[in-house]
């Protein structure tokens, strides 16, 4: 099941009196999910793809470890490299 499912489903649970406090949460992260569409959207392209390659520079030794073990078991190993 989903989260969202989940906590509409805690929502439909609770007493009617926080009712009014359940919309207005709603309404709040409305607004902030909005705001921040509109952020993206006036990113240039290039603020975007500054954005993406401090990403990956952020998390390359991971990223690199991570693909390294998986050419351990996609290419077959040359005469006298380890298997490490």
């Amino acid at each position: 099941m989903t989260q969202q499912a989940e906590l509409l489903r805690s929502i439909d649970t609770l007493p009617p009196k926080y009712l009014g406090e359940v919309i207005d949460f709603v309404g709040y992260l409305q607004h902030k999910a909005q705001k921040a569409a509109a952020q993206q959207a006036t990113f240039t392209k290039e603020q975007r793809a500054a954005r993406e390659k401090a990403a990956f520079v952020k998390y390359a030794d991971e990223l690199n470890a991570e693909a390294e073990d998986v050419l351990k078991y996609q290419v077959p190993l040359f005469e006298g490299e380890d298997n490490e």
